[in-house]
């Protein structure tokens, strides 16, 4: 898989778009970000901090649906080289399946990780196609969609990670930009994953609306 032309399409696809997705991007950040507080207090002369971590049960309730409004306006992207903003909230429209692929996902990736970290990351690749299976086919159990994404992902792993691996100068340089670096990134990756997916539903995978098979190559 070229990498390199992967990520020329997508920043082909976002010309005249970034405004829209940009917005999108910070909207993701809000909902799936950090946005815990905290307040000290001092009780018989010992100091200490309660932590109200408002991010993480935005996460969980809402990361499913967010995730996959990202794959439907990320693959509509690629698709019409247009932005439909109601794509994004259609994810919402698939509430439920996409909060039981959120918590199931991340309870998988957890576990994994609590055994050792290199099977916690294998893990979050396995299951890194699930949203663009889902946004494809909406009636789709939350298992199903996770059981498709880790056979799509067999023999991709380390294309994937070396995907990902390309973007790390992007994220240097978000964190030297104190975030602002993210709001370009985020778009920049979406629609390069979105490339991903495409590229290796159509050139290695047959999909129907209850199995994928792989195809035999020559």
């Amino acid at each position: 898989m070229d990498i390199a032309s992967l990520k020329s399409m997508a920043r082909e696809s976002l010309k005249n778009n970034w405004p829209t997705l940009i917005l999108v991007a910070i909207f993701v950040i809000i909902v799936t970000g950090d946005a815990s507080n905290s307040n000290t207090y001092i009780r018989n002369g010992v100091e200490f901090e309660v932590k109200k971590n408002y991010g993480n049960i935005l996460n969980l309730i809402f990361g499913g649906p967010v995730a996959l409004g990202v794959a439907n306006i990320y693959l509509e992207l690629i698709k019409n080289k247009k932005v439909k903003i109601e794509r994004f909230f259609d994810g919402f429209k698939n509430f439920v399946n996409a909060f039981i692929l959120n918590i199931l996902a991340t309870l998988f990736i957890v576990l994994w990780a609590i055994a050792f970290v290199i099977p916690g990351i294998i893990a979050a690749i396995n299951y890194s196609m699930a949203y663009f299976i889902m946004s494809e086919q909406p009636n789709i159990s939350a298992m199903d969609a996770i059981k498709k994404s880790k056979l799509m992902m067999s023999g991709h792993k380390m294309e994937y990670f070396s995907f990902v691996m390309s973007f790390f100068g992007w994220f240097l340089l978000g964190l030297i930009t104190l975030g602002l670096g993210f709001l370009f990134l985020y778009p920049y990756f979406a629609a390069s994953k979105a490339y991903f997916y495409q590229n290796l539903k159509g050139e290695d995978y047959i999909y129907s609306d209850e199995y994928i098979v792989e195809s035999k190559k020559e």
